[in-house]
């Protein structure tokens, strides 16, 4: 298997995010959400592009890929929760693995990448949200050190009432 390279991404990754986050969506969410609110989701790409063209310096998109092949990809960037420092707490948030190759440390190494690059953008801590039976990816965050920190929110997407869960890590 050829390495596995995580880079800033850019405008020619948006598509293939997009559809990453399609495919994960519908691989992942199944359990949580009925068939029919996956079957439709539409590819993120405009929000992806619009991420993309954030001014601060601290707003990074992270794109692994794989043989030129874009598998995975995150965002980091300074806190938006209404209680947090944005100065010193940063958020990982979109975090996202293409379904085939789940199971193969993609996330594990894409983690790592997010995690050095919140480090390198001087936050002292860092926060994510995650759907409360969302397994497969509170498996991954916890295994990198983030611990649930007690806040939560609930949210409607859809028409299913879903509750997050706040996860903090000290960097």
């Amino acid at each position: 298997m050829t390495a596995l390279v995580v880079r800033s991404a850019d405008d020619s990754d948006v598509e293939a995010m997009a559809a990453i986050y399609v495919n994960a969506a519908r691989a992942g969410w199944a359990h949580i959400f009925d068939e029919p609110n996956l079957k439709d989701i539409e590819p993120p790409a405009d929000r992806l592009r619009a991420e993309l063209t954030c001014t601060d310096s601290r707003q990074q998109l992270l794109v692994a890929e794989r043989e030129e092949r874009a598998i995975g990809f995150a965002v980091v960037r300074p806190s938006r929760d209404a209680d947090a420092d944005s100065v010193r707490v940063g958020e990982l948030d979109q975090f996202y693995c293409d379904p085939p190759t789940w199971g193969q440390g993609v996330g594990r190494q894409l983690m790592a990448v997010a995690i050095e690059t919140l480090r390198e953008n001087r936050f002292t801590e860092a926060t994510l949200w995650v759907a409360e039976f969302n397994h497969r990816p509170r498996r991954i965050y916890e295994a990198a050190g983030w611990m649930i920190e007690g806040a939560t929110r609930d949210k409607s997407w859809r028409g299913t009432n879903v509750r997050d869960l706040r996860y903090r890590i000290t960097l």
